[in-house]
Order: structure tokens, then sequence, then C-alpha cells
């Protein structure tokens, strides 16, 4: 993944739980529903247990994780690497998408969200069999520090929501897990598990939001 600065956004916090619901394939089975609301039940216990409350000594140290460099394999700024030197992959094809280069691979499903108004790209979204995550690019502060300001919002908005949020530590610094209520296309309530990776580069944040099955489990994410 490479990120090219570029105008101004903001970083908002939309209901990506439905629209995932709704869009993504293999969402049905990722939304807990019926008996599967014990297992997302199960996560949550699991998720509240990693939190940042308390003074447990396993207690997760955000501020620890948040100071260290999570970019040595990647997302680059574009003034970081040499595209045009580069020999191009024919199994691992670049796309362009403006303000972000994402490196395509066997198998993937590319789907992009447009802005009615501006017609410029929000968000790429990439599916792989029953997993997904979702791509947007914002601008942020030259001193960084902007995703430990927002994990917060992000947490009390999904308990607003009826939902619950929590941090453990993923593979990219500081995670953020969420069990949001959403309504299938069937009609059926149920809980939509998803876990949000954010990383900061030179005035730049990177978001990644993962659905379905690598949401559920533990080493499916690669």
């Amino acid at each position: 993944m490479i990120f090219r600065r570029g105008k101004k956004a903001e970083v908002e916090e939309t209901d990506d739980s439905t629209s995932a619901a709704e869009e993504t394939p293999g969402a049905e089975e990722s939304t807990a529903t019926g008996s599967d609301l014990a297992y997302a039940d199960a996560h949550r216990a699991d998720d509240d247990s990693d939190g940042t409350a308390g003074s447990d000594p396993d207690v997760l140290d955000e501020e620890a994780l948040d100071a260290q460099d999570w970019r040595a394999d990647g997302p680059w700024d574009a003034s970081e690497v040499e595209l045009e030197e580069d020999e191009p992959d024919p199994a691992h094809p670049r796309i362009d998408l403006g303000s972000m280069v994402v490196t395509g691979f066997p198998g993937a499903e590319l789907r992009l969200q447009m802005s009615e108004e501006t017609q410029q790209i929000i968000s790429a979204m990439l599916i792989s069999e029953d997993s997904a995550i979702e791509l947007g690019a914002y601008a942020a502060p030259r001193s960084g520090g902007l995703w430990s300001e927002l994990r917060e919002d992000i947490i009390e908005s999904a308990t607003e929501a009826g939902g619950s949020a929590a941090v453990v530590e993923g593979p990219l610094g500081v995670e953020l897990r969420r069990l949001l209520p959403v309504t299938t296309p069937d009609g059926e309530q149920g809980y939509q598990p998803s876990r949000m990776w954010v990383v900061e580069g030179p005035r730049w944040l990177l978001r990644g939001i993962v659905y379905g099955q690598a949401a559920l489990e533990e080493g499916v994410e690669s």
C-alpha cells in the first residue's frame, strides 16, 4: 500500500457496519444472529478483558504501542518509494486510486465507494473469499497522534449504538474491535463484528476495517 497526499479529508465515523452487512459476500455468515450471538458475546467478553480500564498489569499499554513505528513493511508514503523503478508483477498488479496505490493479489475483488458530490473515491474494499477489508485514506496532522484521539470517540459511538468496542494489540499496533447491531439483508437482527487497523504516516492516516471470517478468527487476517 502506497499513500499520496492530496486534498484534505476529514476522518468521519460512519455506519460502516450496515453497508458491510449488505454488500460484503459472506456477510450473513459473519454477522452474528440467533445462536451465533453466544459466540459473538464470547468475543466481546474477551475484548473487554483486554481493554484499558483498571489497574491490571496485563492492561494494554496503548501509549507504548502508539509510539512504535509499524510501517516497516508498509504502508509507505509516495516519497519513500520509487514506483517507476520497480518491475511490475503481473500476479500482484498495482491499482492507482489517486490518494492510494493498492497492490492486488490473485482471487481478490475490488469495490470502490464514490462520493456522489465530488465523484472522488471515498474508500476501497478488497474482498477475498469470506473476508474483506475496507481501506480509507485521510489527511492528518503533521505531529501525528490522531488515532489515539479518535479511538475514544469510536468506542463511545459503538456503545451508544447498542454495540461494544475494545482495544487489543493487533498487527499494526492498537487494534479496535467492535460488535455493532445490524439488520441483515433477510431482515434478521444481529451483530456485525469488525477489526479496525489504523496507521499514521507523514500527514496522512490510513484506516482499514476488516469484516467477515478474518474479523472472527485469529490468524487468518493475512
